[in-house]
């Protein structure tokens, strides 16, 4: 049974996750795990991959000549052409409508190419530096409790094996090819971040570390510039051919620093020659060989970093291997059977979401399409693609939904006309679990659905909770299944996901997978309890073949999240329903995931904005249904009192609190109190998204339930008791974002 699996006809939605009996301990719930099917049958099943190798391997053998990568043809450049009044950027690629296809055998070659290439380049000494493991470099990607090769295993074509490698580009086939070339041969995949910049680089090649790195074009001067400062660099591949000048430039460049620089498509063709091609895989007739690539470290998958330098999430074979078995269990029916379909690729593979989707798409013989790689003309792609299968994050659906809300909230016969719809489609829905309706999708849906291309089955959306209005108006718009699923980079970025036609997954990120166990922890001080009802509540645990052994050369990152148990701290608060699914309720630590999938560090950010001595306290929010943060700031009235006197040209004291009431309501004061704090962001260097957008202005302390003895601030009461204020400062900050107008949301609008 290789492939992708149907729902079992005896499927009980009131039963979707079960306790295992006898596994409850004081302070805890019970131990859940997937009662949909049996975890001994699934661990058990023949003919299954147990290794990322033998999942691709398998997946060519059923289709060699299917397109496994689609890319958009790009349209030569024409220099003698006259200028365009729309042309923003002359360096920017231009697109076809062509989609350029690439197959599975092609891929297969390739990466036995670039594998081959890559350990003889260290049988030839080439990617020996000063950093080493008892003086051998590179040195292996090793972790407590892993099994790995040791510096005398030369067992393959005489070269050493379990060094990493890094990719630096953007979503492209060659970010695979590289990536199979370290699953088939024995390596550790690295992806650098594409828009974190060169210090975030600088910091994985150091610390993971890395003696190759492969990168477009466009990061090369970057690498160069950092490479003085990281001492293990010694070979840069470009992904991309160079012109004979510019690659005699960066070449000189490059070996000014002891570096080599070698271009991707030459590399391939030295890997293919006699006397260094080697064949993929464990090697044959060599025992433990197999069982040790199993349970081997496969990448280290680097988080983004919230409250300090990011953290090197180590995974192994059979994490990510079992992780994907998982998640073929219970597949849209549309995409069984060994038909060719489309996946399109647009998020980011440097996250571990979009990498085990990929790797999800090969082991169903799907084709994995990119997009141009602009998000504003995502709709575009999308249109060319036809995709079948989507994956995204609130953000990008909340901005499809508001579109289509704007069209819903139109006056005239149109407007009338989607109500209806909407109305008619939702009430199905809500009573049959049906998604499709003869009448209306023909009259109104069939034009938003050509949207996204007009083919879409299956649309999944994780990073961040969805709210229940969004994840229900996706479904009856599209007219097909729209599933909420949850995970970490720790767990694979899966271990929850929901079912389709379950009305009451809505809202929820479904039920826990076959791959892992789940258990909620009391967290007594914020009040969630494993004997709350009607639902027990509590910090979600996890623990199964899917989850990290840890964090790379990070002892104490490791122990705060792993206990002695085993068991993974998510710091995520969750709830199990009777029928066994899970929701998100809140965070043990103050860390927010935005709905674009980024994470912030509420506390961090506190003291950078709160050392303006305007504010007497300050508390920033962040809702993970939402693309941006607020604040609450209690202001100082001496501060206020000479600030707004200054700005207005009104003359305040500070002893009347009434009358600076009155004028830090107004909205030009919150105005300026954004620019405000916009250049406290700006001179730390924040991010965009840790940047404040809405803000509610008072003089009153924050009352007394809302504080600890300690005077700290309890985030969850003080979301409650300001939730008015909180949601009338992100609508002005919306108003503010709508009125700018960006992106798929702005282009939705012109096409609906």
């Amino acid at each position: 049974m290789v492939g992708f699996v149907a729902w079992p006809e005896t499927l009980n939605l009131d039963r979707q996750s079960e306790p295992v009996p006898g596994t409850r301990t004081p302070g805890q719930t019970d131990v859940y795990r997937c009662a949909i099917w049996d975890k001994k049958w699934w661990e058990t099943l023949p003919d299954e991959p147990t290794t990322l190798f033998e999942l691709f391997e398998q997946s060519v053998v059923r289709h060699p000549n299917r397109a496994l990568f689609l890319r958009r043809a790009v349209v030569p450049s024409t220099p003698a052409a006259p200028a365009s009044s729309t042309t923003t950027d002359p360096a920017e690629p231009v697109y076809s409508r062509t989609l350029i296809p690439t197959s599975y055998g092609t891929v297969q070659t390739r990466r036995s190419n670039i594998g081959s290439a890559l350990l003889a380049l260290e049988r030839e000494g080439r990617l020996r530096s000063s950093v080493g493991n008892n003086g051998v470099s590179p040195p292996e990607i090793t972790h407590p409790g892993i099994p790995h090769y040791g510096n005398s295993n030369r067992h393959k074509g005489g070269s050493r094996r379990g060094w990493a490698v890094g990719v630096w580009s953007k979503n492209r086939e060659e970010w695979q090819v590289v990536d199979f070339a370290c699953q088939a041969y024995g390596l550790v995949g690295v992806s650098l971040y594409e828009t974190l910049g060169p210090d975030v680089a600088q910091y994985i090649t150091n610390h993971c570390p890395l003696p190759i790195i492969f990168a477009s074009t466009n990061h090369l001067p970057s690498l160069l510039k950092i490479a003085p400062h990281c001492p293990s660099l010694k070979v840069i591949v470009s992904m991309d051919p160079l012109p004979y000048a510019e690659r005699k430039l960066l070449t000189e460049w490059a070996a000014s620093l002891n570096i080599e620089l070698l271009v991707m498509d030459e590399l391939e063709k030295y890997g293919a020659t006699d006397g260094i091609y080697l064949e993929p895989g464990p090697v044959k007739g060599v025992a433990g060989d197999l069982d040790l690539d199993r349970e081997r470290v496969v990448t280290v998958s680097y988080t983004s970093g919230t409250t300090g330098d990011p953290k090197g999430v180590v995974l192994t074979n059979k994490n990510i291997t079992y992780a994907i078995r998982s998640n073929i269990l219970g597949t849209n029916e549309d995409l069984q059977g060994g038909d060719e379909w489309r996946y399109i690729s647009y998020l980011p593979l440097s996250h571990i979401f979009e990498r085990y989707l990929q790797l999800v798409a090969v082991y169903g013989d799907g084709t994995i399409a990119f997009t141009s790689g602009d998000v504003t003309k995502l709709l575009e792609d999308a249109q060319i693609i036809q995709p079948k299968f989507m994956a995204g994050v609130p953000r990008v659906w909340n901005r499809i939904h508001a579109a289509i809300q704007t069209q819903i909230d139109a006056g005239g016969l149109k407007g009338a006309l989607l109500r209806r719809a909407v109305d008619a489609k939702l009430a199905n829905w809500r009573e049959t679990g049906s998604v499709t309706h003869p009448l209306w999708d023909a009259l109104v849906f069939r034009k938003i659905k050509a949207l996204l291309g007009g083919q879409l089955v299956y649309i999944c959306s994780g990073a961040a909770p969805l709210t229940s209005n969004v994840h229900e108006m996706l479904k009856i718009c599209f007219g097909c299944e729209v599933i909420q699923g949850y995970g970490l980079t720790e767990s694979v970025g899966t271990c929850t996901k929901g079912i389709g036609r379950d009305t009451r997954a809505v809202g929820t990120i479904g039920f826990i997978q076959t791959c892992n166990d789940m258990k909620f922890v009391d967290q007594a001080e914020m009040g969630y309890t494993s004997n709350d009802k009607p639902n027990p509540r509590g910090e979600i645990c996890l623990k199964g073949h899917n989850i990290t052994p840890g964090y790379l050369h990070n002892p104490k990152a490791t122990a705060d999240s792993i206990d002695k148990d085993g068991w993974f701290h998510t710091g995520d608060i969750g709830e199990i329903t009777p029928q066994g699914l899970v929701k998100i309720i809140d965070r043990v630590k103050n860390v927010v995931k935005l709905s674009q999938g980024e994470y912030v560090a509420l506390e961090k950010l506190e003291s950078l904005y709160a050392l303006d001595p305007l504010f007497a306290s300050l508390l920033v929010h962040g809702d993970s249904t939402r693309s941006s943060l607020v604040a609450l700031a209690v202001l100082d009235p001496i501060q206020t009192a000479s600030f707004c006197s200054s700005a207005l040209g009104k003359h305040l004291k500070p002893e009347d609190i009434r009358a600076m009431e009155e004028v830090v309501s107004d909205r030009k004061v919150r105005k300026l109190i954004l620019k405000r704090l916009a250049k406290i962001a700006k001179q730390n260097k924040l991010n965009g998204f840790e940047m404040i957008k809405g803000v509610h202005l008072t003089l009153q302390p924050f009352p007394d339930q809302v504080m600890t003895p300690t005077l700290k601030i309890k985030r969850n009461v003080a979301a409650k008791t300001f939730s008015k204020e909180i949601e009338d400062a992100y609508n002005e900050a919306e108003e503010k974002g709508d009125a700018e107008g960006a992106g798929a949301g702005s282009d939705a609008r012109s096409k609906l």
